[in-house]
């Protein structure tokens, strides 16, 4: 699994230009194959300051999203208003739980490489 964190800052007095168009690529990303999550959040520490959150199955389908037409026209549009981008990209292996977080049909349930959650338990 390869989840990517991103913060980027926008340009004074662009958030609500942007809020304008950023649900259009997260109904669209959802729907990409491979995406397990996909959220964008504006921060309420600083009004510049946006959040995304992304997981996917592969870094196949990360690619693949990054040149969805949907993503580029997104980016092409969100660029003139950026006034810094940062990304950190993690890979990891899926945490199965009781709760329904995703899991593969391949995945060994045998595997304790594998954290097995039961949140239920207090």
């Amino acid at each position: 699994m390869v989840t990517i964190a991103v913060r980027y800052r926008l340009k004074p007095g662009k958030r609500e230009e942007l809020l304008k168009f950023v649900m259009d690529n997260v109904v669209n990303t959802r729907k990409e194959k491979g995406n397990i999550s996909y959220d964008q959040y504006p921060s309420m520490e600083n009004e510049q300051d946006m959040f995304v959150f992304e997981c996917w199955e592969t870094e196949d389908d990360v690619n693949r999203h990054n040149s969805a037409p949907h993503f580029l026209e997104f980016a092409m549009k969100r660029k003139p208003m950026l006034e810094s981008y940062t990304s950190t990209r993690y890979e990891s292996k899926v945490i199965r739980t009781h709760h329904g977080m995703p899991s593969w049909q391949d995945q060994d349930p045998n595997d304790t490489t594998f954290a097995d959650l039961n949140l239920d338990k207090k």
